[in-house]
């Protein structure tokens, strides 16, 4: 396979081989011949925003520089965050939203639990997807809260018209 979007049943993209990345969904997985990075690139400018843009926009939500989740996609709240640093092409992506648990298989792995009853154990120590759960959950909270506001706002201007 040589394109593939991320979408809402996208669980997990690996490094697998010289330039491929294994896919997993809630219902199946394959190879495709591409690295994670450009996986992730490929399915932020397929929504309409770069992912130079995007990996910016995250930076300054979370006032960090290294590690940055990226928000894929906009109205379903499309986070994947990387394991390793943003910059390493076969970094391992792990989809926020479709993450339901993980815990700590030994020092140096951990296994995560996603939606569909897919369990699949990763190489990263526990601490690193902890810390990286959070930047994810503080990136979609600053998110969520700017959209309700500029909901709130609509609402209000809407109903001073209506007057």
């Amino acid at each position: 396979m040589d394109n593939y979007e991320i979408n809402l049943e996208t669980l997990l993209i690996i490094p697998f081989g010289n330039g491929k990345s294994k896919i997993y969904e809630i219902d199946r997985e394959f190879i495709i011949n591409k690295v994670s990075l450009d996986v992730i690139k490929e399915s932020c400018l397929f929504f309409g925003c770069s992912y130079n843009g995007r990996k910016e926009a995250s930076k300054e939500i979370l006032n960090i520089d290294m590690k940055v989740p990226i928000l894929v996609e906009e109205s379903h709240d499309i986070i994947f965050f990387p394991v390793t640093s943003c910059i390493n092409k076969n970094s391992i992506w792990i989809s926020y939203q479709n993450l339901i648990k993980y815990n700590k298989f030994n020092d140096f792995s951990t296994v995560l639990f996603f939606k569909g009853n897919r369990k699949i154990k990763i190489d990263i120590r526990y601490n690193l997807v902890d810390n990286q759960v959070i930047r994810c959950l503080k990136l979609k909270s600053f998110i969520n809260n700017r959209k309700l506001f500029f909901e709130k706002m609509y609402l209000c201007d809407n109903d001073i018209r209506d007057i």
